[in-house]
């Protein structure tokens, strides 16, 4: 698995996917919007599946003190070019979030997992649990990201239903037989019921991409901003939070 998902990241563009276009930069600026509402300021926070450090850095810009590790050595590359360019990370390095080991326990206020359950099974997931809450201080601050399984049927089924018998199965195993997985809102609820974890917010970062055309994108920047009113008064709706492809779940063992 973990040469699948290196293989993947290493010919994806995922610095720039946040920014590739406004359909994009919705999880952007909706996830920073939370951070900025729910992440106290000054906080010590490990990005335990930073990606290229997007928001590690963003972060860390803010006045957080930021770790940020990945399992991909290709992005892990990226984010030592840029903190050499701008040295404020406290440190980068490769990882994996099941089996982190290079802190104590309850060493930061805050832990990022926002990469990993897009691959991982449920046993995986809950390795991943663990360390994270290892690593969390108490009433500190888990945030996890995972892609909605409802969304993503939806967004594969092709013209003519001819890709159905495809779609039933990614519906029963929860992946199209590639590296990610996929889940149902009411599975990172259980998990947090599980650990005892109290949900702060439970939002969709993105809303879902098949209610936007082609056209979403062409929009004037003013009527976008006003979009983005629309969708922070709405991603934490039930009925939006089922059909959003991206979830974005705050927690706090408080």
């Amino acid at each position: 698995m973990e040469n699948s998902i290196t293989n993947y990241y290493n010919s994806y563009d995922e610095d720039g996917r946040l920014f590739r276009d406004y359909s994009h930069q919705i999880e952007w600026l909706t996830t920073m919007h939370y951070f900025d509402k729910i992440i106290p300021a000054c906080s010590k926070i490990f990005d335990g599946c930073a990606g290229t450090g997007n928001y590690a850095f963003k972060l860390a810009e803010q006045g957080h003190r930021v770790a940020a590790s990945d399992i991909v050595p290709h992005n892990v590359d990226i984010m030592l070019q840029k903190q050499e360019r701008s040295p404020i990370l406290d440190d980068i390095f490769v990882g994996d979030i099941c089996a982190c080991n290079h802190y104590n326990d309850h060493y930061f206020d805050a832990v990022l997992c926002m990469g990993a359950f897009y691959h991982l099974d449920e046993t995986m997931r809950y390795k991943a649990m663990e360390q994270c809450l290892r690593l969390l201080k108490d009433g500190g601050i888990l945030v996890i990201s995972y892609i909605n399984l409802i969304t993503v049927l939806h967004m594969n089924l092709k013209p003519g239903l001819e890709n159905i018998s495809e779609i039933l199965k990614c519906c029963s195993t929860k992946s199209l037989g590639d590296s990610f997985v996929y889940m149902m809102p009411e599975e990172i609820e259980d998990m947090a019921a599980k650990y005892k974890l109290t949900i702060l917010n439970h939002i969709t970062s993105d809303g879902n991409p098949l209610a936007r055309g082609a056209d979403f994108n062409k929009a004037r920047k003013e009527d976008f901003e006003k979009y983005m009113e629309l969708h922070l008064s709405i991603c934490e709706n039930k009925s939006l939070l089922g059909y959003g492809l991206h979830g974005l779940v705050f927690l706090t063992n408080k």
